[in-house]
């Protein structure tokens, strides 16, 4: 039986906090790659360390690169960024910092809409601690 404080946190966030959701980490050693969508763009975590962000549209931004886990739901991606149909720098190399908490364990599937058209896309709130340019 659901306590009074797990009904409310079920309608304020729409998951069952009895339900345990594991980190985005351990989904991809799970399932060997993790992404999510912003709505603009599309993120992909590899599991061999490889991370792409492409935009849904035609145009916008794009990264290339890898990442390195800073703790299960923290995430240092460095990578080349450009702009898709765009005018890009060249050779932009960039730091970002993510932190990245999976709300639930439902996707949807990204068929025809990104490189990757077996990936799910997971629910998920974000958050970008940090971007800068690097040497």
């Amino acid at each position: 039986m659901l306590s009074v404080f797990a009904m409310i946190f079920t309608v304020l966030t729409g998951t069952n906090p009895e339900t345990e959701i594991p980190s985005v980490l351990q989904v991809i050693q799970d399932v060997n790659q993790f992404a999510f969508s912003d709505d603009s763009s599309l993120f992909l975590f590899m599991d061999d360390g490889s991370f792409f962000m492409d935009p849904l549209g035609m145009c916008g931004r794009t990264v290339e690169g890898s990442w390195i886990s800073l703790d299960s739901n923290r995430f240092e991606i460095n990578g080349i960024w450009g702009w898709n149909n765009g005018i890009s720098l060249i050779n932009d190399k960039r730091r970002m910092t993510m932190y990245i908490y999976l709300r639930s364990m439902d996707t949807v599937s990204s068929e025809s809409l990104w490189r990757s058209s077996d990936a799910r896309l997971y629910d998920v709130y974000f958050v970008i601690e940090e971007l800068i340019e690097v040497n």
